[in-house]
């Protein structure tokens, strides 16, 4: 008799409605995984992902969660791994951006940013390392910016949220690299999406030659390192930004 099929691998992609983490959740689809989007408040865009993977023959499945609430996170969970029996795969895509200067930043709008971005991946993690260890197979991409680098002004709270989601990579690739889980993670530069689009169209290029990319860009990339074949990969932080970094160090360039 022939043997059956392997069972789908499945997928977890946090802010999954909009831009980056839908252009995620189809790639991952049609790579044969069994998504699930989830989303914190943009149902309707979440749902129009999942209906698109559907269409195309996927399969998909819509949550709505906060990430940055423990117990929202751990419902999460148990929902996924009862209705599939497995999770291989967490996408920590999901982040909020509320850039204020420094000096008039209230703490309760830089703890609001650090909960989604930080301690929203910090959870997720959490939740889904036992799934992971005992399947002894796994992958985590944390989607961090470019602004941990070369942050903008008001960009403090996001900033330091998306330093801390590389350090948080690092740290937990130590732990479990020996476990078969590999830790990655992706920090995009100017891409456009719904949010960005009038901006991108205002500004054009940044006068270094390098235009603003697609979430297909970073999309393709995630999708890798969710592979097999990414397994000699742990602990690192990949920056897609079309060169534009890299443009700005240049001999003769002015720093901002």
């Amino acid at each position: 008799m022939p043997e059956a099929a392997a069972a789908p691998r499945v997928a977890v992609v946090t802010g999954g409605s909009r831009g980056i983490g839908a252009a995620i959740a189809r790639r991952l689809a049609e790579d044969g995984f069994t998504v699930h989007v989830v989303c914190h408040s943009a149902l309707d865009a979440g749902r129009a992902v999942v209906n698109e993977i559907e269409a195309g023959g996927g399969r998909a499945t819509l949550h709505q969660a906060d990430v940055g609430d423990e117990a929202a996170v751990a419902d999460l969970v148990d929902k996924v791994t009862a209705q599939d029996g497995a999770l291989h795969v967490l996408v920590n895509n999901a982040a909020v951006i509320d850039d204020q200067l420094l000096a008039v930043t209230s703490t309760g709008r830089w703890e609001r940013v650090l909960r989604t971005n930080l301690t929203g991946p910090f959870l997720t993690c959490r939740a889904v390392l036992p799934v992971m260890l005992d399947q002894g197979w796994g992958r985590i991409v944390n989607i961090s910016s470019n602004s941990a680098r070369t942050p903008g002004p008001g960009q403090s709270a996001y900033a330091a949220s998306k330093g801390g989601i590389e350090s948080l990579t690092r740290a937990l690739a130590v732990e479990v690299g020996r476990k078969g889980i590999r830790v990655n993670c992706v920090a995009p530069g100017k891409v456009r999406t719904e949010m960005t689009a009038a901006v991108a169209d205002r500004l054009g290029s940044d006068g270094d030659g390098t235009r603003w990319g697609l979430p297909e860009d970073i999309s393709g990339l995630v999708a890798f390192l969710a592979r097999d074949e990414a397994d000699y990969i742990q602990g690192q932080t990949f920056t897609v930004d079309g060169g534009r970094m890299v443009m700005r160090s240049g001999p003769g360039r002015r720093s901002r």
